[in-house]
């Protein structure tokens, strides 16, 4: 099972996530170096909310709870959603077509 950490930002998120964005980004390193976060990123252009990719539901929560751009009112609200992926070389639970 993976996990994705989506968050909702706020309307002003692109103009003021310049403050925080060096800690957002060193988390998001240090997440993914340990191999707790697989992918993250903003979703649309411009960004209407964010999508982070976790191998376990713990660390997607961890990650929320120290995310400066949480902390901070850029981030007005996340969850964390279970994903059961089954397609390609990551996949979680590779299902294949019957033979």
């Amino acid at each position: 099972m993976h996990w994705i950490l989506r968050y909702a930002i706020a309307p002003d998120y692109l103009e003021r996530r310049a403050g925080f964005r060096d800690a957002h980004l060193a988390l998001a390193w240090e997440s993914a170096d340990t191999g707790a976060l697989l992918l993250g990123g903003a979703v649309g252009d411009p960004p209407g909310s964010a999508l982070l990719l976790f191998a376990s539901e713990a660390a997607a929560r961890a990650f929320a709870q120290a995310d400066p751009y949480v902390a901070n009112g850029l981030v007005t609200g996340w969850e964390v959603l279970p994903w059961n992926t089954v397609v390609g070389g990551a996949a979680a639970n590779p299902v294949r077509p019957a033979a």
